[in-house]
């Protein structure tokens, strides 16, 4: 009667021996089902395996409109289960905090495996101080001054569409002393870190953004 909180690859050609600690797969072929974001995402992530020995383990979604959760604790009280996000770490900008609360208030054990985060990856490689941060979640649609209010280091995660429309915004909201790191296709072949003030932004020439996931960091200064 467990709830494992598994990690994923952040990219499909992530190097699995290097982001997925080894004792996943044991873990993996024990469970008696999965709580996944999106089925087909996960079976992905699976064949990284003996697929085998996990193709037929039942798997029930779980994403960002589920709010009835009797079904997930029924099936947890009766074996254990691992919730698995698309990519990265569940509950951390992905679903599953609410099923966690559930799953403890009910005595079930929750165990979370560490493994990649893009929001921690770019924080390591940004090179800014990051000693005080604020994750936001996704960058907010109407893009303003107001962003240069926040001291601390921010961090926005924008989808891949958007990235090269944000970045813009960016350079026409933010001070050319302003520092700001995109971090793009983090755990892939093509991960890119840049780091550079506002000004040196406007005079360089950027990298292909479009659709490139990414992560935005702003560090404001006075």
């Amino acid at each position: 009667m467990t709830l494992y909180l598994l990690p994923n690859l952040l990219a499909e050609d992530g190097e699995i021996s290097l982001s997925i600690p080894a004792g996943v797969e044991e873990i993996l072929y024990e469970l008696d089902g999965f709580f996944v974001e999106t089925p087909k995402v996960a079976r992905k992530f699976l064949k990284h395996f003996d697929f085998d020995r996990l193709r037929d383990k039942p798997m029930e979604v779980i994403d960002r409109k589920s709010e009835d959760f009797s079904e997930h604790l029924k099936l947890l009280k009766s074996g254990s289960y691992g919730l698995l996000s698309d990519c990265g770490l569940p509950c951390i900008a992905d679903p599953g905090a609410r099923l966690v609360y559930l799953a403890k208030n009910e005595g079930i054990l929750v165990e979370a495996i560490p493994g990649p985060s893009s929001i921690f990856l770019a924080l390591m490689l940004s090179g800014l101080y990051s000693q005080k941060f604020t994750f936001y979640g996704y960058m907010p649609r109407q893009m303003d001054g107001g962003l240069r209010r926040d001291r601390s280091l921010q961090v926005y995660i924008q989808t891949p569409y958007k990235t090269e429309t944000t970045l813009q915004n960016l350079m026409d909201i933010l001070e050319p002393r302003d520092m700001l790191c995109v971090a793009l296709d983090l755990g892939s072949k093509q991960q890119q870190v840049l780091t550079h003030s506002v000004k040196q932004w406007k005079k360089m020439q950027w990298p292909d953004l479009k659709k490139r996931p990414a992560v935005f960091l702003i560090q404001t200064r006075t």
